[in-house]
Formats: structure tokens, sequence, C-alpha cells
């Protein structure tokens, strides 16, 4: 049997490492066809997927797959100790007198998050469903933001992607690299029976607030910025799990 990753057939920087990091591992990454159908004499042997949430679902489906991610509901349950801001989960409807807030969608596709002056101004808010489920914050200031891919509570590896309003991926300092770490303990200390084994952790800086927890993503779609792509392969196979 073999051990295939089914791999979105969009060409991305992310997919080509991960397709270079896989020559060396026991995985073989295959596109299979622009039409996300896996042909099913080797469905059995697909054991996870990696790329755009909804291709990931679809191939998940075809090929007996659990994709592993939070609660929907997980961000808002995190303690202000560890988020360093207000965070609410409701329907869109709910929110749509707020003004000058974060605002995300809890499903990943029904408009991109940002934040908003009026939440009327998301960008074709008339065709969205008011009953759709999403994420509000505080607007805070981030310093830095760092994604780390973490399997069995443990970070595997990690990259910086947003440093004082530019994208950046470059290494963190000695300091900022052990805050980092004491910080993720502790959190994953309170909340690692709330997340599934395999996941993608987002933390950063807020201004004038310290380290906080941005958000946890699934790793079967989330981008690797600079991170080891065998070592986020490793995280991504064991977010599938192969019914």
């Amino acid at each position: 049997m073999k051990n295939i990753i089914a791999l979105s057939p969009m060409y991305t920087e992310d997919s080509n490492n991960l397709k270079k990091a896989s020559l060396s591992s026991p995985y073989e990454l295959n596109r299979f066809n622009a039409k996300w159908n896996v042909p099913e004499e080797v469905r059995a042997d697909v054991v996870a997927v990696y790329g755009e949430d909804i291709y990931a679902e679809i191939v998940a489906e075809q090929c007996n797959l659990t994709l592993t991610k939070p609660n929907n509901n997980w961000l808002s349950s995190i303690s202000d100790e560890f988020t360093k801001r207000k965070i609410a989960y409701g329907k869109l409807k709910d929110f749509v007198h707020k003004e000058n807030i974060f605002i995300k969608c809890s499903d990943f596709k029904s408009f991109k998050a940002g934040v908003f002056d009026k939440v009327t101004n998301i960008k074709g808010f008339e065709t969205l469903d008011p009953e759709s489920m999403v994420f509000t914050s505080e607007v805070v200031e981030w310093e830095l933001e760092v994604r780390c891919f973490v399997f069995n509570n443990e970070i595997k590896t990690y990259s910086s992607y947003w440093r004082n309003d530019t994208f950046d991926t470059t290494e963190l300092s000695e300091k900022e690299k052990k805050e980092m770490f004491t910080f993720f303990e502790s959190f994953i200390q309170k909340y690692s029976s709330t997340l599934p084994v395999a996941i993608v952790l987002d933390f950063g800086i807020i201004k004038e607030k310290g380290w906080a927890l941005i958000e946890a993503n699934p790793a079967w779609c989330s981008g690797l910025y600079a991170c080891d792509a065998e070592k986020a392969l490793e995280v991504i196979v064991n977010s599938c799990i192969k019914n």
C-alpha cells in the first residue's frame, strides 16, 4: 500500500516545497487532476490531503478521511490571559451594528477577514448569510506574528510571517524565541485537550500587551511561510485521519 497525499492542482510555493520535501519521506504527493477527482483505484492509498479548504474537504470525502480541526467556537473559549483581547463568536446578524472591529468567518469561505469600520463594509455584505457564524475581536496592533506547526504538544517548525505591518519571514531573535516557547508551554498545558493532536497555532506580540494567541488553523490547509517543509509535512499527515 502506498502512502499518498493528495495535493491541490493549484501550484503554489507551499505545495511545491512540500512536493520537494516528500522526496525524502515515506509519502508520495500526487496532484491528480484539475477536476478534484481522485481515481477510485488509489483512494484507499490516500492518507492525507493538502490544499485549499474546499478542495481538501472534497478529497477527504472521496478518500474516507477525517480532517481534524478545532471546534468552530474554539477561539472564543480561550481565556484572555492568552488572547490578550476580547473575542466573541456568534451570528453575523448579531454584530451588524458593531464598529471598528476585526471580523472573520468561522468557515473560512464567505468573506475575507479584516478590520472594518462598519460590518456592513464587508465586500459583498448584501450577499452574505446573516445566520453565518463569525468571530469578532477588539482591534489590536500586532508587532509580530508567528506560525507554528504543532504535533503532540510540541512545536515541530515555526516561521514569522508579519512584523511591524510588513510581511516578514526572518528568523526570530533569541529573546523572541525564548519568550514564544515559554508562552506556548503555558498555553498548551492548559488547552492541549481542546485541540487535535496535529494543528497550526499562530502566536504574536500585541503592542503594549505582549505575547498572545492569534488563532488556530487546520494543518491540512495552512500556509508554510518559511517553516521547514519536511517537518510541516508530518504535521499535515497527522492532521488527517484515515477511517
